[in-house]
Parts: C-alpha cells; sequence; structure tokens
C-alpha cells in the first residue's frame, strides 16, 4: 500500500516534549510528596478557564478522541486509524485492569481531602471513584504517540499533538480529579504501553487491504461514537 513504517525516531521530538513534562511532574511529586503537590498544581487556577479546561479534559474521553482521529484520517489513512483504535482498547483496559486490581481504594483528590473547598473544581461536577492511574492521560499520550508512530509528521506536528496530550492531562489535575502521581502514571503507561505493542499491531493491520466501504462505514461510526459520547458528558453533571 506504500504507507510509511513508523518507528520510535519519528517521534523523537514528541517524547522529547511530552518527556520534559512528565520529568517536571516527576520533580513536583518528589519535592512536594503525593498529596501536597497536588495543591500545588491545582491552586493555580483561573475561573474563566474552567469550561475551557473541561472540554478540553474530555477529548480524553477514548470515544471522543478515537472519533475525531477517524474523522480526520480515514479517508486517507485507514491502517493508522484501526492502529490507533486498537491501541486505544488495549491501553484502556489496561489502565481499567490497574485501577480496580492493583490500585482499587485509591480515591479522587475531593475525597481524600473530604470535600475540602481547598480542591478547585466545577460545581456539581461527578466525580467516580479509582483516581489510579489516569485513564484520560492513557488514552490522550496513547493515541498520539500511535498516531505519530504512524505518521511520517513534521516537528510542528509533534509539538502541536504534544501541547494537546499535555493541556489534556493538565486539565486533570486543574479541574481537581486527579493527583499528579496519577496524570503522571497514567501518561507513561500510555506511552510506554504503545511503543512496545504498537510494531507488532501495526506491522499486521498495515497488510488489510482497506475498501471504500470500510472506510464510510468507519466514518458513519465515529459520527455515531462522537455523539455518544458527546451526550455521555451529561453523566458528570447529574444535578444540572
Amino acid at each position: 500500500m506504500g504507507y510509511y513504517t513508523g518507528n520510535t525516531l519519528s517521534i523523537k521530538l514528541f517524547l522529547a516534549f511530552t518527556g520534559i513534562y512528565l520529568i517536571g511532574f516527576s520533580i513536583i511529586l518528589v519535592i512536594f510528596g503525593y498529596h501536597e503537590s497536588f495543591f500545588v498544581l491545582n491552586s493555580n487556577r483561573t475561573p474563566w478557564l474552567d469550561w475551557p479546561m473541561f472540554i478540553i479534559t474530555h477529548l480524553g474521553d477514548s470515544m471522543i478522541l478515537a472519533s475525531i482521529i477517524t474523522l480526520l484520517y480515514v479517508r486517507q489513512r485507514p491502517d493508522t486509524v484501526l492502529t490507533v483504535i486498537v491501541i486505544v482498547i488495549i491501553t484502556g483496559v489496561l489502565g481499567q485492569v490497574l485501577k480496580i486490581s492493583l490500585f482499587d481504594g485509591w480515591d479522587r483528590p475531593l475525597r481524600v481531602f473530604n470535600e475540602s473547598s481547598a480542591v478547585h473544581t466545577m460545581e456539581n461536577y461527578r466525580l467516580f471513584h479509582n483516581s489510579f492511574p489516569s485513564g484520560h492521560s492513557i488514552t490522550a499520550m496513547a493515541a498520539f504517540t500511535a498516531l505519530l508512530w504512524c505518521l511520517k509528521t513534521s516537528v510542528f506536528w509533534q509539538l502541536i499533538f504534544a501541547i494537546i496530550a499535555i493541556l489534556i492531562t493538565y486539565s486533570r489535575i486543574y479541574l481537581g480529579v486527579h493527583f499528579p502521581g496519577d496524570v503522571l502514571a497514567g501518561s507513561l503507561v500510555g506511552i510506554i504501553t504503545t511503543l512496545l505493542v504498537i510494531p507488532f499491531i501495526y506491522k499486521r493491520i498495515s497488510t488489510i487491504r482497506f475498501t471504500n466501504t470500510y472506510k464510510v462505514a468507519m466514518t458513519l461510526l465515529s459520527v455515531i461514537f462522537l455523539i455518544a459520547g458527546t451526550f455521555f458528558l451529561r453523566m458528570y453533571f447529574p444535578l444540572i
């Protein structure tokens, strides 16, 4: 099919940008500790940013992000789209297994701090249990790592995708739904797992012959899932 075969070197700038960000998180965690590091980052808030951050954070929803990527790339790069979807599913399942097994009981900041007003979050924002690792961080980092691995992109686009991934993961702390350690762990799980499994997944997917029927079907499904994912955002505000 003549598609570009990705490799880790093709995303070295993306990894460098996100790596510097994650190193910064690590330093803050070491200096201030698991809980106090949350207040260091969560206290830097501006009320008018709450809704933009809410929109940004839910770009990390697997249904929404995978649907957007599908709509953007399925026509020219169906192999990339299918690879990203498979990666998002694998890393998402891994994240949920970690949440409900090894780290069951690791709760959200608002509950850990007994509904303290010092925790900045959105009014009526519904929070779920099992905070570690951050699922949105896993999805964002995994999806963009996979996307860039499959595509031959410029420095500009690696930087743009790194900024988007960083904003999605940071927004989890800004909105008070995750500790920095949750975000750091989720980001590492997303990136490392993707780099480990994508060579084997993409090698097989790249041999598939994708028909126009497949592309149309994937486009329709992505529209449906995008609408459904957006509709499901209502569950975060049950009192409205």
